[in-house]
């Protein structure tokens, strides 16, 4: 495989990453609206699916793409803390919801709505800045299709 044929699989692997994080906002912000329109006594089900795909969409996130662009230089690095920083904020929100005592719901839904657009700065600016910066230089460290080393 010739150098501009690994350059070409690092760029498309680079386009199904942005794509799938991007449809992970997407189904994530779905959810969010699904929430703000349910009745009250079923916001409890709708919550606890959007925390599963906020988990598993940051440990996505954290092992496919930060790595790559963090590795770059200095302002991707900086990038990558400032959401990585984020995620941590996002995490320690879901850890409270997940334990907080639910005799409240009207104070629920707030810290949840504040949650909410907490999440939603954090995908609008890693649209903006994080995923075109993952298809600059793609250079991902996954095997080559020949097992010749990374690409």
């Amino acid at each position: 495989m010739t150098q501009h044929t690994h350059f070409a699989w690092a760029l498309q692997t680079a386009a199904r990453i942005r794509k799938m994080v991007r449809d992970d906002h997407r189904n994530i912000l779905t959810l969010f609206r699904h929430y703000l329109s349910a009745p009250a006594d079923s916001r409890h089900a709708i919550v606890e699916q959007i925390l599963h795909q906020l988990a598993a969409h940051f440990q996505t996130e954290e092992e496919l793409l930060y790595g790559d662009i963090r590795n770059r230089g200095d302002r991707q690095r900086r990038m990558v803390e400032e959401a990585l920083l984020e995620h941590e904020e996002v995490k320690a929100m879901m850890w409270e919801l997940q334990h907080a005592e639910a005799d409240d719901d009207r104070a629920l839904d707030e810290f949840f709505e504040d949650m909410m657009q907490t999440v939603q700065a954090h995908f609008v600016a890693e649209e903006r800045d994080l995923l075109p910066a993952a298809l600059e230089k793609a250079t991902y460290h996954i095997p080559s299709p020949e097992g010749r080393g990374d690409l």
